[in-house]
């Protein structure tokens, strides 16, 4: 191992070492005056300098002269170079990035050991010369340890973290780690990518671009192929029954792989108490359901959840949670004509009455007027097909929603708008269109990008196609200032616009809603198409019964925490008060006052409660939180597919800066003087050598007979 110099250029400074020399050469003669009476007794002798031709103190030369070498070398930044060890970097230092898999499907039988023992395995194997980064994934991404050269420090992070109960996206571990490969300025870069390698985790499009040359590595982990039993939905439908909302619960189940049936048994739960217990039998690769018993709902945000009574070894998703309020409905309330002309209500009541949990708690009004009273605590009114006076009606109507709420206007026949209500509609109406072809007319477009029709966006989701329209009222829109047409039949006339005045929302659909001049309450889109209407109408674009493991609410925002079904304005957590949200696990996690966002970062599987400081009992809000079953499919994925969608194309140059076998040499050197850092015990030794120096110069200087001199000479 010769001695080698980082910057050589430094020992031009051992040309100091004269400067000692020139010292002890030069001698400092001391004027000192002695009275004396006469000198002509004295003899006059020649004075010869010979002290400044030879060294009195050699040892003190030897101090200074070594100090100043050693202080010229540690700026030179010497070590001491290993031919082996260079030579097996290489081309020199690596970027190396361990990105493991922490999605809950690796807690099948030994896989998270199984990764874990991977990843220290890759740790083991870095060279003294590299760094290396730790990067956990799941449906999320993040760093536990970023560029390191500390092996015990990289052990340690595989140490502290666990599985965590979100699903598999490769592309965000990906891109972090293409970030920090792309980042380093050192010549190579290797990706370790750990995981169980699920289809379902990547989508092919993740636009992941590993830099030129990176050398990747997947560890493939996988385990002997078991039966996984799933709840895979829950519905609870809900019925009014003596004034109380009376819950009836039935989930989906499902079971993959295994041989012949097997028996099972299904437990309901609510507020952790077992309400029930039901046998069901499952096939080898296929579903079951199961109802239970209907139970009365009292209390606001009543957690519960469906479960198997034992799990398997993809226990995540053996469980369902769900939360429950008692009159959660939307209250619609439909006007009609009454008489001979009630039947034209028909299909929207029982539309609206077909819903799984209940979503609309429906009001008839035939004939009779409207008084703000009528209109209180309703949140979608329908004006079906009917006149509407004027006076003190239209004026109650217009306060209604211009506060808030929401107007279904259907153009029928019998329609007969007040001119002073002229202005809430998105249009002017004017008269009939009759289409004499047996065939009637089309939708012929619908704005799928707007939330009534975003549903339908999909392949297999509807066909609108299929319903005939004989007879609909002309809408003349002005302009998108106006109103927003979301639908027109195919011969350009409008079907259904909408208008927003103040806060809030009307919806004027020009056919009917029965099967007198249309077929669409016969065609199977009716039914959620008109509860997309009544549910956009009420300012409530979307119910969210549960949410999925990993995603974040902000909980000062009271309009989105109605939209998803968590309550009105008055349901978000007051800006100026603290709460407090209590995890499944119990953890308490504080939300401070003040104002801004609150995020709650809905990590486990449970219900999340949300309650003001200091009250263990008053129940804020409740949130349900459940994992993704899409992880529960463990159809694998090939690396190489991963792989080569990741690596630079055939033919495409690496990127270099400058001579890349020069800055390869170059940082290898750097590396191995920086791990030695002789400059520090060069410095420390040169300290104690001028220490020395000082004490022993002292010393000379009190020696009698010396002092007609300087120590140093």
């Amino acid at each position: 191992m010769p001695l080698r110099f980082l910057v050589p250029a430094f020992l031009l400074g051992l040309a100091a070492l004269a400067i000692p020399v020139l010292v002890h050469l030069t001698r400092k003669q001391k004027a000192r005056v002695v009275d004396f009476p006469s000198l002509m007794f004295l003899e006059r002798v020649p004075f010869r300098a010979e002290s400044r031709r030879r060294i009195h103190h050699w040892l003190l030369l030897l101090f200074r002269t070594l100090a100043v070498a050693l202080v010229v070398a540690a700026f030179a930044r010497p070590f001491l170079h290993r031919e082996d060890l260079a030579a097996g970097t290489g081309a020199g230092p690596r970027e190396v990035v361990i990105l493991v898999d922490r999605s809950y499907s690796m807690g099948v039988g030994n896989r998270w050991e199984q990764a874990l023992e991977a990843a220290r395995a890759a740790v083991r194997e870095l060279g003294p010369l590299d760094r290396a980064s730790v990067v956990f994934f799941a449906r999320s991404a993040s760093v536990a340890v970023r560029s390191d050269t500390d092996q015990g420090r990289l052990l340690a992070a595989l140490d502290t973290v666990g599985l965590s109960h979100e699903s598999t996206a490769y592309g965000p571990g990906l891109k972090l780690a293409q970030t920090i490969l792309e980042e380093t300025e050192l010549p190579g870069r290797a990706l370790v990518l750990v995981g169980d390698f699920q289809r379902a985790g990547w989508t092919g499009d993740e636009g992941i671009r590993l830099p030129a040359g990176t050398e990747v590595t997947p560890v493939v982990l996988a385990s002997e192929a078991r039966p996984n039993r799933a709840v895979a939905g829950v519905s609870l439908s809900r019925e009014k029954v003596a004034g109380r909302d009376r819950i009836t619960p039935s989930a989906r189940l499902t079971r993959t792989g295994g041989d012949g049936e097997e028996a099972a048994e299904i437990v309901l739960e609510v507020e952790g108490r077992e309400l029930q217990r039901v046998p069901v039998t499952l096939p080898a690769s296929g579903a079951a359901s199961v109802t239970f018993e209907p139970f009365n709902l009292s209390r606001p945000h009543t957690g519960g959840a469906i479960r198997f009574a034992d799990s398997d070894d993809l226990a995540p998703d053996d469980v369902h949670h769900f939360v429950l309020s008692p009159g959660r409905a939307i209250p619609v309330l439909v006007l009609d004509e009454g008489g001979r002309n009630a039947a034209s209500s028909l299909f929207i009541t029982e539309a609206l009455a077909i819903s799984e949990e209940g979503s609309f708690d429906v009001a008839v009004r035939a004939g009779g007027g409207i008084t703000t009273s009528l209109l209180d605590g309703v949140s979608v009114v329908v004006v079906n097909d009917r006149p509407l006076g004027g006076g003190g009606a239209a004026g109650a109507l217009r306060t209604y929603v211009e506060g808030g709420g929401g107007l279904l206007v259907v153009l029928g026949e019998r329609i007969r708008w007040p001119q002073e209500l002229a202005d809430l509609l998105p249009g002017v109406v004017g008269g009939i269109v009759d289409r004499a072809d047996a065939s009637g007319a089309r939708l012929g477009h619908l704005d799928y990008e707007h939330p009534v029709f975003e549903i339908f966006r999909g392949p297999r989701t509807g066909d609108f196609t299929r319903a005939r329209f004989f007879r609909s009222r002309n809408l003349q829109v002005a302009d998108s200032a106006a109103g927003r047409v979301l639908a027109r039949f195919d011969d350009g006339s409008v079907a259904l616009a909408e208008k927003q005045v103040g806060k809030g929302r009307v919806l004027a659909w020009t056919s009917t809603m029965d099967a007198f001049w249309n077929d669409l309450p016969r065609q199977a889109v009716f039914l959620p198409f008109l509860h997309q209407v009544v549910r956009y109408a009420s300012g409530r674009t979307e119910h969210q019964a549960v949410f999925t493991a990993g995603q974040i609410l902000d909980l000062s925002d009271a309009a989105a925490m109605a939209t998803v079904g968590l309550g009105g304005a008055e349901g978000a957590p007051d800006v100026h008060q603290e709460r407090v949200a209590v995890t499944p696990s119990g953890r308490s996690l504080v939300l401070a006052s003040g104002q801004g966002p609150r995020f709650l970062h809905l990590e486990e599987p449970g219900v999340y409660e949300v309650r003001p400081a200091g009250s263990a009992d008053e129940r804020h809000m409740a949130v349900a939180v459940n994992v993704d079953l899409g992880e529960a499919d463990l159809a694998p994925l090939d690396p190489e597919e991963v792989v080569a969608s990741m690596l630079a194309r055939s033919g495409e140059v690496p990127a270099q800066r400058g001579d890349g076998g020069a800055r390869a040499g170059r940082l290898r050197l750097e590396d191995q003087e920086r791990r030695q850092a002789l400059w520090r015990v060069l410095l420390a030794t040169a300290f104690v050598l001028l220490a020395a120096e000082t004490l022993l110069s002292n010393r000379i200087s009190r020696i009698p007979g010396r002092s007609g001199f300087h120590a140093g000479s």
